[in-house]
């Protein structure tokens, strides 16, 4: 199981790196396909893994002056409302919707 999170972490972290996706799908479907890991669990741990992707991330981009600072105070209005509802949602209803909903939107 320890390869398997090393080598599902590397991968995500170069999708991340090269792309600006937070990579919790892959994350997430390898923890519940490869390391039996429940759904709920699995994307608690893609949310906090995404920490250090994310800082290592913004401050690459933040050296290159990538970022457009004026834009990011709105979206982190967003992304906090946000966060709280999927999360609320998310531990209000079962393990088996929660993957039916997380497999119908990566599907699309």
């Amino acid at each position: 199981m320890i390869v398997i999170a090393i080598l599902t972490g590397m991968t995500t972290g170069i999708l991340s790196g090269l792309l600006g996706i937070g990579g919790g799908a892959i994350l997430v479907a390898s923890a519940v396909v490869f390391m039996g890991i429940g759904q709920h669990a699995a994307q608690a741990a893609a949310l906090v893994a995404m920490i250090p992707t994310a800082l290592v991330g913004v401050a690459k981009h933040h050296r290159n002056k990538m970022i457009n600072y004026q834009v990011v105070p709105y979206l982190a209005v967003g992304l906090i409302f946000g966060g709280a509802v999927g999360a609320y949602v998310a531990n209000s209803i079962s393990e088996l919707l929660l993957r039916k909903i997380f497999s119908a939107f990566f599907a699309v």
